[in-house]
């Protein structure tokens, strides 16, 4: 495998070259400057009063002897992009449980919680599944998910990148978890930061801004997960754009949940372990009962809630119990 070959795919061979030059100008070449990076990174989300999920490969942890999995006392939660940035879908099985594996030692070594996963450059196949199912991962993010939100700015370079994503469509597809191979599948929503500053070459904080914006309005709009994805070299570009994104998220009714990727993988699985009963009193009358995790909500609208319920927001009704 060539790894050079793999990025050019994406990226073609002039943005693969520009890309090299950019990560060094942006990252340097000591640890210093990324703790710096992180520490910005750091204070905006404390700021914001959330945390974040944030994939490193397993050679990065060890290159910096540990130090980054001190960030996880504010808030940070670090997922697994495997042990080298390379393109485990061109790998065979039996190479990437390898790969896998040894990322995961790597974290434990550090004491890093091993929970999910996020496959450099999205590129993911059946193989990486039952790999990290094997590897005894809880959840997996690389299945792109586009937006038609580009309002104009798309170019064929951010054409190329989806298709090497092998990206599917938010208006054929569910902004939602699910479940495959035993792992909690959370969906990566595009454009992100690398799509509009590299391939895009927008530099306007408010264009970003109303791009995303875009995203989180219509994900709260059908009751969605909207996975805003940021690398911490680009925290300079997009940092306007992040808090403003979030401020508007916080004024959102009803409420948004900002919350780390393995707090959504949790939820889902309760999720799907609720049940419910409906039984049919009268013609016009029903008993519901709902069996699921602490925190379960039953919403009614259109109908009219003789148990004690509450408003909600707009036509809904909360019931006050789960019957």
């Amino acid at each position: 495998m060539n790894p050079f070959g793999i990025a050019a795919q994406g990226k073609g061979w002039l943005g693969l070259f520009t890309r090299a030059g950019v990560i060094g100008q942006r990252y340097g070449l000591t640890a210093h400057k990324m703790d710096g990076i992180l520490r910005r990174f750091a204070g905006i989300l404390q700021l914001q009063g959330c945390g974040a999920t944030f994939p490193i490969t397993g050679s990065s942890l060890a290159r910096n002897k540990g130090k980054i999995a001190a960030y996880q006392t504010q808030n940070i939660e670090f997922a697994v992009h495997g042990y080298f940035h390379i393109d485990h879908k061109s790998l065979p099985f039996e190479q990437q449980l390898a790969h896998i594996q040894r990322a995961r030692q790597v974290f434990e070594k550090y004491h890093v919680p091993v929970l999910g996963f996020r496959c450099p450059y999205l590129r993911w196949s059946e193989d990486t599944l039952t790999a990290l199912q094997q590897s005894g991962y809880l959840y997996e993010s690389s299945q792109a998910l586009a937006w038609n939100v580009t309002n104009g700015h798309e170019t064929a370079a951010y054409q190329r990148v989806l298709k090497f994503y092998n990206a599917i469509s938010a208006g054929d597809f569910p902004a939602l978890p699910w479940l495959e191979h035993g792992l909690v599948r959370i969906p990566y929503c595009v454009p992100d930061d690398e799509a509009l500053v590299d391939r895009m070459r927008l530099t306007s904080g408010k264009v970003m801004e109303e791009i995303w914006e875009a995203i989180l309005f219509e994900t709260h709009r059908l009751g969605e997960l909207y996975t805003l994805g940021i690398h911490p070299e680009r925290i300079a570009y997009c940092e306007a754009a992040l808090v403003a994104t979030l401020e508007k998220a916080r004024r959102l009714s009803p409420a948004v949940w900002i919350a780390k990727m393995h707090e959504i993988a949790l939820w889902w699985l309760e999720r799907a372990r609720t049940t419910w009963s409906i039984q049919a009193l009268q013609p016009d009358l029903w008993s519901l009962t709902v069996d699921g995790p602490p925190g379960v909500t039953v919403l009614g609208r259109g109908v009219e809630m003789i148990t004690p319920s509450v408003d909600w927001d707009g036509d809904y009704r909360r019931a006050t119990g789960t019957e």
